[in-house]
């Protein structure tokens, strides 16, 4: 019987680490790390300086919080579009970067990014905005729902999740366990043939959590302009 008993005890304590494993990465996750490597400093250095022969520049010269606490998203790519469209620095536009394989369809979500961040990889923090597709090429304004948690090859490339707003001033959309079932399968598989990458999605956070994300990635943008190697903010 000793044995069994042993055995039972190391189940109960290996329980108790996963456990803990589990809720250390599930926090760091959820906080945002404050330093941005040294490929997205260089990144940002060199995004800055292709934007700089534009008077007005629609990543570098917008906000991307109002006055009102919504938060400024621009629409690179149309819920349902499979043409996948990408905002050049340099001239200041979308561009059609390549088309999506029929198998993995179009994108379930209106995606962009908000202006005036860098993210870890060194381009522009990622939006989600939930509803029927919007136009590409403009600017949404929306609240915070969550954040989709998500690593691919380049590391942590997590995206905010907004809803516009309705009539009372509250989300239009919620982000609802079918939205993350959905949206969250096609983010985990739309790299998948394109060698040498790959993407996985490892769970979705809170309204506060994705705001933190807008907030620390647009404090990487005014803050790691010239630093040369990891930037970490102040």
């Amino acid at each position: 019987m000793k044995p069994n008993r042993y055995r039972h005890q190391l189940d109960i304590c290996m329980g108790v680490v996963a456990m803990v494993t589990l809720g250390i990465a599930a926090q760091n996750f959820g906080t945002p790390p404050r330093t941005l490597p040294a490929v997205a400093t260089g990144q940002l250095a060199r995004s800055l300086a292709a934007s700089k022969p534009h008077a007005s520049h629609i990543w570098r010269d917008t906000s991307p919080i109002n006055s009102d606490g919504t938060i400024n998203g621009y629409i690179e790519i149309p819920r349902h579009e499979r043409r996948k469209f990408e905002f050049d620095m340099k001239t200041n536009a979308r561009f059609i970067d390549r088309v999506m394989p029929p198998d993995v369809g179009g994108y379930p979500v209106n995606y962009g990014y908000v202006p005036q961040t860098v993210s870890y990889d060194g381009d522009p923090f990622d939006i989600l905005v939930l509803g029927p597709a919007l136009p590409g090429g403009t600017f949404v304004r929306g609240i915070a729902v969550g954040v989709m948690f998500m690593e691919d090859e380049k590391g942590l490339d997590s995206k905010v999740v907004v809803s516009q707003r309705d009539g009372n001033g509250k989300p239009r959309y919620q982000l609802t366990s079918a939205d993350q079932k959905r949206i969250g399968a096609f983010f985990a598989m739309y790299k998948k043939h394109e060698p040498g990458k790959f993407s996985k999605v490892p769970g979705w956070g809170t309204a506060a959590e994705g705001l933190a994300y807008v907030n620390t990635t647009h404090d990487f943008f005014r803050q790691c302009t010239t630093v040369t190697g990891p930037c970490v903010l102040r």
